[in-house]
């Protein structure tokens, strides 16, 4: 896993204090990226089987993002659990969750310990159990969780494999929600789907709803979940396509064209789509050549930096000096940037002899800028109650004016 180097302050001999050397992660673990896709699951609590520690980083992460109550819990392994085995340990946890959510799934997700140890989660009272022991980094635990999911979409409609297909509707696969603005962004983009007479389904949303995901006419893949569109295009020969983020006008019309083109639906591109967006940049054209070539750096998934650089670059006029992937993806996306470094500690030294107009990333680039536009896992330093996408694109082209207007009136 890709770390960065740090300093860290212990209690050392005789009531002093030691500068240590630590690694602080740029990325989460496997179970960390199973544990996000799953807590989208409105209808199910997720309980992580291992010791209180696996829980308390993604709970911790998921109830800063929300601020509401966790759909998460854990089997609280104990020591001796490590050596005779937890799964007595994990039925009694899953029963008194059973006990207190009676409307609920339970999905297991296994840890690190129990999958060492052996624990078999085969005839375990859950509605879905994987095990996320594996040393991948957190965009595995993405695919994997998702990939299940197909597993599971088969199984619960195998019976009804007969039932017609709905031409109308397009299921959207892997969009993350859990970052500052993320649901704005998903109502925006259905909103303007359902301008052109397209229903949506999206998965990850709830078990429930899965069982429409089979009726769909595409899956459009936005940057993880292709292990699960491959399955169910070999299932139902449902096609996909994998994209990048819509950032900006021409990224929303390249989305909605991706559509029409694969789809096989026959709507026309309304320009009132965009013309809003128009309209409203007109009145402060004359400020738009302040970002020709204003530097920028991006920090964040790789299918999210890949749509938001070609956005600065292509639409602003901006110049994307530096790029870091926090997490990688099977679809090889490219990012329209001067430099990509490969690790975080490339990254912050090459910050330490830029200074950009614009940062955006997460929220540990804060700690680099505290004007960091905070766009990508983790956000809970940021509020947002509007989207970035869609008409949303206003909203992003004002917050980057604001940092670029700011440095030029200081000076």
């Amino acid at each position: 896993m890709e770390t960065v180097k740090g300093y860290g302050v212990v209690g050392g001999r005789n009531g002093r204090d030691k500068k240590m050397a630590v690694s602080i992660p740029s990325q989460g673990c496997e179970l960390l990226g199973a544990y996000r896709v799953a807590v989208a699951l409105k209808d199910c609590v997720v309980m992580i089987h291992g010791p209180t520690g696996c829980h308390y980083g993604p709970n911790f992460l998921e109830v800063l993002s929300n601020n509401l109550l966790s759909s998460g819990t854990v089997s609280a392994m104990r020591d001796r659990s490590v050596i005779y085995g937890g799964i007595e340990n994990l039925e009694k946890a899953i029963a008194v969750t059973r006990k207190y959510y009676k409307n609920k799934k339970i999905i297991v997700l296994s840890s690190y310990v129990p999958s060492i140890i052996g624990d078999d989660l085969e005839f375990v009272d859950a509605d879905i159990c994987l095990d996320c022991g594996g040393f991948g980094p957190m965009w595995q635990g993405m695919e994997k969780f998702l990939e299940h999911i197909g597993d599971f979409i088969i199984n619960e409609d195998h019976s009804k494999n007969n039932e017609k297909r709905q031409i109308n509707l397009i299921n959207l696969i892997g969009f993350q929600e859990d970052v500052a603005g993320g649901k704005e962004d998903l109502e925006e983009i259905r909103s303007i789907l359902h301008l052109c007479n397209i229903n949506t389904n999206v998965i990850p949303d709830s078990l429930e709803r899965l069982k429409y995901a089979k009726h769909a006419a595409l899956n459009v893949v936005f940057g993880y979940g292709i292990k699960l569109a491959q399955k169910m295009e070999r299932e139902w020969g449902i096609p996909y396509v994998v994209i990048d983020y819509p950032y900006g006008v021409e990224g929303l019309k390249s989305f909605i064209e991706t559509i029409h083109r694969h789809s096989g639906f026959n709507f026309d591109i309304s320009q009132r789509i965009f013309d809003e967006i128009y309209d409203r940049l007109k009145r402060y054209r004359d400020y738009l050549p302040l970002f020709y070539e204003a530097s920028a750096c991006v920090v964040g998934d790789l299918p999210r930096i890949s749509g938001l650089s070609r956005f600065l670059e292509e639409e602003l006029g901006m110049n994307v000096e530096l790029a870091f992937e926090t997490s990688s993806a099977i679809e090889k996306f490219g990012v329209p940037c001067s430099k990509f470094v490969e690790t975080y500690e490339a990254f912050a030294d090459e910050m330490n002899n830029s200074d950009p107009k614009a940062l955006f990333g997460t929220d540990e680039e804060r700690r680099i800028r505290s004007d960091t536009i905070v766009l990508a896992f983790p956000s809970f330093t940021r509020m947002s109650f509007v989207p970035y996408m869609g008409k949303g694109t206003l909203n992003l082209i004002s917050d980057i004016y604001e940092r670029i207007i700011r440095d030029v009136w200081i000076k």
